[in-house]
């Protein structure tokens, strides 16, 4: 073959190339040019070489002798998050070496990042990791490692818990604090910022509304902190992301239809979405103020009852103790506040603490990347802020009933 033969253009067709042809042509010659570089650096044999070859020729005789090169060599940011997120397709996905996708079939890729290394450990290495960290993990993690494995972040949280007494007590304990200490190292300090802001905040703006009145009406005072610190823990609770424990989706893990498809509303409107985890649409998203509707009402029912029913009582005996003044005022009704703490809950509270947990976010995500501790010092500004609107609000909702 001549010169000019070697250096003729292919004839693909006139004034036209075939992509199609010269694709794996290009992509066959740089993966020779890699093996080359891979077989030049291989140290050489003691024994004298022949003349060297065509460095082409090497790289060919190499391709034989190991095989193609793998596809790890196309290295992208986009290929890394999709081998990092692979595993099972949308819906309720699979058990999978990384789970199948977790809700909805949607969702955004804002939690891309924090999947990227996970690792899921099976039985025999999670009894291995045991025996290692000389821990012993609750029954129910041992149930579901049996079943769908272990996630090398949720175990290696869960040995970091366990040098905190408290801390460590309430993952052995509780497991459904756990999984949320888990998934939030801030958790515990939220729910304290929470009680001790909501005990003060309650107090200023109870004498602020009633005036002249507190004393009257310190029952109703008595009865509003009793139920605002109980529900404290439930509304950041209820609120806070869930750590996913085993290897495989929420839904995926899920044994009943109504469990699945909770599984698929995250616990806060503005929840990271984690391929392979848990992804959540806009209708996810949306689904998750009507399921907190229902959960708070409820919350809120239960410990306006409860609260109102010990005022009440609490009421009736002083005033058989001491006496009923002229000004005093008469016992709510019991089932009327337990509805007035529903409504409140469900609708103001919601609202407000899916705006709070938007904002923690938001700056987890911008301020606090350079400045971890700003989190501590934002989180206490925003419920101190929400938690001044809300006490004010229960009471104008509370009169505007007829309960107080």
């Amino acid at each position: 073959m001549t010169l000019s033969q070697l250096t003729k253009r292919p004839s693909f067709g006139v004034g036209r190339v075939n992509h199609r042809r010269i694709r794996p042509l290009v992509r066959d010659s740089l993966a020779v040019k890699v093996a080359c570089a891979i077989h030049n650096d291989r140290p050489s044999s003691s024994t004298p070489n022949p003349a060297p070859a065509h460095p082409w020729a090497q790289g060919l005789s190499w391709l034989q002798q190991n095989g193609p090169l793998p596809k790890v060599l196309s290295l992208g940011r986009r290929n890394q998050r999709v081998e990092a997120s692979a595993g099972g397709s949308g819906g309720d996905g699979g058990a999978g070496s990384t789970g199948g996708h977790g809700g909805g079939g949607g969702g955004g890729n804002d939690g891309d990042d924090e999947n990227k290394d996970e690792k899921i450990l099976s039985m025999k290495e999670v009894e291995a990791f045991m025996k290692e960290k000389k821990i012993q993990l609750p029954a129910d993690m041992l149930e579901t490692a049996k079943q769908f494995g272990l996630r090398s972040s949720v175990l290696n949280a869960y040995v970091a818990a366990q040098g905190m007494f408290l801390v460590g007590l309430l993952c052995r304990s509780i497991p459904f604090l756990r999984d949320r200490i888990l998934a939030d190292p801030l958790f515990l300090f939220k729910v304290g910022a929470e009680v001790a802001i909501d005990s003060g905040c309650t107090t200023v703006a109870e004498v602020r509304k009633r005036g002249k009145d507190f004393w009257a009406e310190f029952e109703f005072y008595l009865s509003d902190l009793f139920v605002g610190l109980v529900l404290d823990v439930v509304l950041v609770s209820l609120m806070a992301p869930v750590a996913v424990v085993g290897g495989a989706s929420r839904a995926a893990m899920a044994n009943t239809p109504l469990k699945r498809w909770l599984s698929t509303v995250p616990s806060a409107v503005f929840e990271a979405s984690i391929p392979g985890v848990k992804q959540y649409s806009i209708w996810n998203r949306l689904s998750c103020l009507l399921v907190k509707f229902g959960e708070y009402s409820l919350a809120g029912m239960a410990c306006g009852f409860v609260g109102q029913a010990i005022a009440n009582q609490a009421m009736l005996a002083s005033r058989a103790m001491h006496g009923a003044k002229e000004d005093a005022v008469t016992p709510p009704p019991v089932f009327k506040t337990a509805l007035v703490w529903g409504l409140f809950m469900g609708v103001s509270s919601n609202l407000r603490y899916q705006t709070v947990f938007g904002l923690e976010r938001l700056v987890d995500l911008t301020i606090a990347q350079k400045v971890p501790q700003i989190a501590y010092f934002t989180t206490v500004f925003i419920r101190f802020a929400n938690n001044v609107i809300g006490g004010e609000n229960f009471i104008d909702i509370a009169r505007w009933a007829g309960v107080q």
